[in-house]
């Protein structure tokens, strides 16, 4: 087996494919929001903003039924005004809808000044971020981008992502963010925390939690952690028959996802070494016969190891 060493300037294999945007998530929890307009279009995301925990301004003069019961009903400060530059210092987020492409230019300009990242509603041209459609499992929060290019397409997605998701998964986050520093304190890294959050999500997926959930969960950690063979690790070979990482068994790809190390040949696809662990470390396979003294290293260490190895049918 050989190590092959690459320029500090070529791609990484397996990397972050090219992004057409930055998918961020802003923490808004007591910050202050400015939503300029009265719309429906800006209740919707005073709205939104709120619900992440934004104290919300809103500046409008003329308001619609949707965002006078809005602020009628809720959290929201209301200024009778039209915006000024101003109100947009200290900031954390700004919305506007605005009725002229010259009001756009103002507010994003405003907002450029004020270092605040600002959105013009149904005008993406002055937009410095966007709003993509949302799947709520909070605090398990997906967003859906398209880029602008076909927002129906982002609900679509949204859709079948919300067929999948059980409601109950919210549920399972806040009980894992409860247990985060129990286990830390109680399984070593690695092997012995990936074994237990493994079967976290195994349960998360499959059944709603009970009320002495913790509980169990508590006593699986200290179960992992008396059990001596949670410190070896394993090596899996998996054949790789197709360009098409769709074509990937299930198995195959669970075991990718599991993998601290992934070896694999020079003919192993990019689009199939993205399929892995972004954290996982990556050695490229020579030619040569596959050595198993490394591989004995670490799983000694707990890690577990996959070699990717291209497979082709006899002809």
């Amino acid at each position: 087996m050989q190590i092959v060493s690459r320029p500090q300037n070529s791609p990484r294999p397996g990397g972050i494919g090219q992004l057409a945007v930055l998918p961020v998530f802003f923490s808004l929890q007591g910050k202050r929001g400015v939503v300029a307009g009265g719309t429906a279009a800006a209740a919707w995301k005073a709205e939104l903003l709120a619900a992440s925990g934004a104290e919300v301004h809103v500046y409008a003069e003329a308001m619609s039924e949707e965002m006078s019961a809005l602020i009628a009903a809720g959290p929201f400060i209301h200024h009778a005004r039209r915006w000024a530059a101003v109100d947009l210092h200290g900031a954390a987020i700004a919305v506007a809808d605005a009725a002229t492409e010259q009001e756009a230019e103002a507010f994003l300009h405003a907002s450029t000044q004020a270092g605040v990242p600002c959105n013009v509603i149904d005008k993406p041209a002055f937009c410095g971020f966007q709003f993509g459609a949302i799947v709520n499992r909070s605090p398990v929060v997906i967003g859906i981008s398209t880029d602008g290019a076909a927002p129906i397409l982002g609900q679509a997605i949204r859709r079948r992502i919300e067929t999948i998701l059980p409601v109950s998964l919210a549920v399972w986050a806040r009980l894992a963010h409860q247990l985060r520093s129990r286990i830390v304190d109680v399984l070593q890294p690695g092997c012995q925390r990936r074994l237990f959050w493994e079967d976290f999500v195994n349960r998360a997926f499959g059944v709603d939690p009970l009320p002495d959930e913790e509980a169990k969960l508590q006593a699986r950690a200290v179960d992992i952690a008396n059990d001596g063979n949670t410190r070896t690790g394993t090596v899996t070979v998996i054949p790789v028959g197709s360009d098409d990482p769709e074509l990937l068994t299930l198995k195959a790809m669970r075991l990718l996802q599991m993998a601290d190390v992934v070896f694999y040949g020079r003919d192993v696809p990019p689009a199939i070494l993205q399929m892995a662990r972004r954290e996982a470390r990556r050695i490229l396979l020579s030619d040569e016969t596959f050595h198993d003294a490394m591989t004995e290293r670490l799983c000694a260490e707990g890690k577990q190891v996959a070699v990717l190895r291209r497979s082709y049918a006899a002809s």
